[in-house]
């Protein structure tokens, strides 16, 4: 007896000595965002002006010329010919033979450098892609992964916090790991900030307010339901989803942090290849919106490759069927603009988005029990349509409209 309770007192100085390490290390870590901000801010603004000064080289249309060598320097004076119009003539300083005038190309005015600078941004930058693993990449992506990976560190550390803190409670304290999502939260927050990419978010008051919308909450559980066409769709959907669990796919638990957040939140991650996988997710789904806790999904499963959303019959179903068998509410959301920004041939985001990505709530759509699954997708998958540009509509939605 007495060696057990030595050992049990052992432990527990371990887990307390354990959480006062990890309560020091997250404090001193979570000092650095603005001394590290202030640092990437500036070396942002230098790449912004980096990438003006190669945008309008890339407008320039005229072409280079040779510069003569020094033995053939010549003196250029001013005389007027024929007209009224001044000419330069070069006359060469150590010989009297006037030599004939040069007939230079039309410079273009500095006003239209900058109009056909701007006016042609989206080629120049086109113009300016590197690859790198066989994606696209710019200047601006390396500022984006700098920040990225600064926050990115920021956030494991909050993660293994909450683990640690969950851990010595023996998991009777934040059941939910509902701390590990706000920390996800802040790390989206912080990201897309810092580079320009944060979302115009219309319909707030279809949301409620536990997930940062201007509705009264009901209790409701909620399905939200969006489009897919970027890796930014995941930070961005994650603005309105404080509290939520992502119905996502077995792969991203591999990626690096991300992947730590999706398994130690406890979210569903579905392995399609597995019949038991694809139940375990399931009932792991209804079991969370019967908790009263809300699900994200991407319905269309994987990002679009041309940013266009997916037609109805190939949507997948899990979704609206485990909306309908737990009595959710289905919250249609419309993203556009992040495949502009980052599209599936893009390591990282290629430019600033400056309030070019939006996001759309629409109003939910209650399920019942005598609810077919695919009338409820067609109805949600009309909603979210209706609030995507043409660029993004459906193919045959288009020819349609035509």
């Amino acid at each position: 007896k007495k060696q057990t309770k030595t050992m049990a007192s052992r432990q527990n100085l371990g887990r307390v000595a354990f959480a006062v390490v990890l309560l020091s290390t997250s404090a001193v870590v979570g000092a650095m965002p603005a001394a590290v901000h202030s640092r990437l801010s500036a070396a942002q603004k230098q790449t912004q002006s980096n990438v003006v000064r190669d945008t309008q080289r890339l407008g320039q249309a005229a072409p280079r010329l040779r510069r003569p060598s020094r033995s053939a320097l010549t003196t250029k004076v001013l005389a007027t010919t024929g007209g009224s119009s001044n000419k330069f003539r070069d006359v060469q300083s150590s010989s009297s033979i006037s030599i004939p005038p040069i007939s230079l190309p039309k410079m273009a005015d500095p006003q239209s450098k900058v109009v056909g600078a701007s006016a042609g941004a989206n080629s120049a930058v086109k113009a300016a892609y590197r690859k790198l693993f066989g994606y696209d990449v710019t200047r601006y992506s390396f500022v984006f992964m700098a920040k990225a990976l600064v926050y990115g560190l920021i956030w494991y550390t909050s993660l293994v916090k909450w683990l640690a803190l969950s851990w010595l409670s023996k998991e009777r304290w934040d059941t939910e790991r509902h701390f590990m999502d706000r920390s996800s939260l802040q790390w989206a927050r912080r990201t897309l900030s810092s580079t320009g990419n944060m979302p115009v978010i219309t319909g707030l008051e279809n949301l409620p307010k536990e997930h940062g919308g201007t509705k009264e909450d009901d209790g409701m559980p909620l399905m939200i339901v969006a489009n897919h066409a970027s890796w930014m769709d995941v930070p961005v959907i994650r603005q309105i989803t404080r509290k939520c669990k992502f119905l996502a796919k077995k792969d991203l638990g591999k990626v690096p942090i991300l992947g730590h957040s999706l398994r130690w939140g406890h979210h569903p991650l579905v392995d399609r290849s597995d019949k038991r996988s694809t139940v375990k997710s399931f009932r792991q789904g209804v079991e969370w919106l019967k908790k009263g806790v809300s699900l994200v999904t991407f319905p269309e499963g994987t990002r679009s490759l041309d940013g266009r959303l997916a037609s109805v019959e190939d949507m997948k179903g899990g979704a609206f069927k485990m909306a309908i068998y737990s009595g959710a509410r289905v919250v249609p959301v419309s993203i556009s603009g992040t495949f502009d920004i980052m599209p599936k041939t893009a390591l990282f985001p290629l430019k600033r988005a400056d309030g070019h990505i939006r996001v759309t709530i629409h109003p939910g759509i209650d399920t019942t029990k005598d609810m077919k699954e695919d009338e409820l997708a067609a109805m949600t998958h009309k909603l979210i349509a209706s609030g995507l540009p043409a660029s993004q509509q459906p193919l045959a939605l288009e020819n349609e409209q035509q």
